[in-house]
């Protein structure tokens, strides 16, 4: 008597289906379910707000002071940053750029909070009151709700994307009509 002959994808394919056992397949089933759910249900990631990297080359300054002035619906920075003495508007411009990238890049990704305004003031002397600033930049989350937008300077301030720069301070032009 001649045994017949079973192809070799028959032999397998008996042997595969039948190597896994049902509580394997239900194991894996509720592990689907499971993760899946973890996923659907798992909080969102908020989107952190980004500024563009400069594209001018970075400048002598440096921050010099950070202060928090975080509110309950907004978490704000006011920055101090030295910078040169008679330091044209261009290198003044460059200076904030610089110092609103790196700090929005620090708090946001690496302190892990979402820094959604920051006001950027450039001084020439850091030991005189911040009201002496030769420069200033205010940034804010373009998706930030306009009754949490700051007051911006008005007057002669230039906008680039997002940021309004402000090269002249009232304050020092007043000062210096009185002499």
């Amino acid at each position: 008597m001649q045994i017949p002959q079973r192809s070799l994808a028959d032999r397998l394919g008996r042997q595969i289906r039948g190597s896994r056992s049902r509580a394997y397949w239900l194991s894996v089933s509720v592990m689907a379910v499971v993760g899946a759910a973890f996923m659907a249900f798992w909080p969102a990631s908020r989107e952190r707000p980004v500024l563009p990297r400069p594209s001018v080359p970075r400048p002598e300054s440096r921050v010099v002071k950070v202060t928090d002035l975080s509110t309950r619906s907004v978490e704000r920075l006011n920055l101090t940053v030295l910078v040169s003495p008679g330091a044209p508007s261009e290198t003044l411009q460059s200076a904030l750029a610089w110092a609103l990238y790196s700090t929005l890049v620090e708090h946001n990704q690496q302190k892990r909070r979402t820094v959604r305004t920051i006001w950027a003031y450039a001084v020439e002397d850091s030991t005189l009151k911040l009201s002496h600033w030769c420069a200033m930049a205010i940034w804010a989350d373009p998706k930030l709700p306009k009754s949490l937008q700051p007051a911006h300077s008005g007057g002669d301030a230039v906008w680039v994307g997002p940021v309004e720069y402000d090269f002249t301070n009232p304050l020092l032009s007043q000062q210096s009509r009185r002499r």
